[in-house]
């Protein structure tokens, strides 16, 4: 099964916890899907987002949106159920609920 929604990427500014925050949300959910990934460089937001398939000219423009101290996101991101518990988007209840 897949899902279809948005990559959201936002930039902490200050604090000494992980710089990036990163979120899926499904198009047809009412609010984020399981998981937050947190990272703390921009090269490791640009290595995770090649891993879950996204096109080097929508990274390219995330990570400008980034490095410019601004939040960036990605629409129309098709994850199957696999990839997004990969990255830790779905937990195994979310997954539960969706297939029951």
């Amino acid at each position: 099964m897949t899902q279809d929604g948005i990559i959201r990427i936002q930039r902490s500014i200050g604090g000494s916890g992980a710089a990036f925050q990163v979120t899926f949300t499904p198009y047809n959910a009412e609010e984020e899907a399981g998981g937050v990934r947190r990272f703390h460089e921009l090269q490791q937001v640009r290595e995770f987002l090649r891993v879950l398939g996204i096109g080097a000219d929508f990274i390219r423009e995330a990570l400008r949106q980034l490095a410019a101290g601004r939040s960036a996101s990605v629409s129309d991101v098709r994850l199957t159920d696999k990839v997004a518990r990969r990255a830790g988007f779905l937990s195994t209840d979310n997954l539960a609920r969706s297939v029951g």
